[in-house]
């Protein structure tokens, strides 16, 4: 495996990255608002106490 892969073309490095962009891009665009929606109220709450 070593050896394989410093020898990969470039359009395969593509074909290899691009199915993994776009799962990332995917993880983060549901992941990312779910837990801003999480920590925003409890961020309100503690500023609406202090006030």
């Amino acid at each position: 495996m070593r050896t394989y892969l410093p020898n990969l073309s470039a359009a395969a490095w593509v074909l290899i990255a691009l199915p993994a962009v776009v799962v990332a891009r995917c993880v983060i665009m549901t992941v990312v608002p779910e837990i801003v929606r999480a920590v925003v109220p409890e961020v309100v709450r503690s500023v609406l106490r202090v006030i």
